[in-house]
């Protein structure tokens, strides 16, 4: 699932990742909205610590981004992700085209420039119960 991640398979990622949500997270479970999400995915990229510095509500930029796997290879694309929630299925797509304009918009990459990162997905992603929908950005 983070191999589609780290490589641009937004697609791929979202399909599997709502696959983890259906099959493992009950409806109780996201009742806390957005932090449950969050420290769900957060939960899942600790398995990368060795070759990623994972970095949670950090400041970049204008504001601070929901997750950022900022790889330790200079080399390698890097991700940045931001998370929202929609109290209906219909509000999916706006929602996560919400968060991918918050990470232009707010310059999130920042973190990314300053330790000469080049290359960084960018995915702005709504919930709803034990829904996902992840819109990808143009690399930057």
């Amino acid at each position: 699932m983070f191999d589609d991640l780290l490589s641009g398979n937004g697609k791929a990622f979202s399909e599997l990742l709502g696959g983890y949500l259906r099959d493992l997270v009950s409806v109780y479970d996201t009742a806390n909205k957005e932090s449950f999400y969050h420290g769900f995915v957060l939960g899942m990229t600790a398995l990368f610590v060795s070759d990623y510095i994972i970095e949670s509500n950090r400041e970049s930029g204008y504001s601070r981004f929901d997750l950022a796997i900022i790889p330790k290879d200079v080399s390698k694309a890097g991700v940045i992700m931001e998370f929202k929630v929609a109290s209906r299925e219909a509000d999916m797509a706006a929602k996560a085209k919400e968060a991918l304009q918050q990470i232009e918009e707010r310059e999130y990459v920042t973190e990314f420039r300053q330790r000469g990162i080049q290359r960084v997905w960018k995915y702005g992603i709504a919930f709803c119960g034990k829904k996902i929908l992840a819109f990808q950005g143009p690399m930057c």
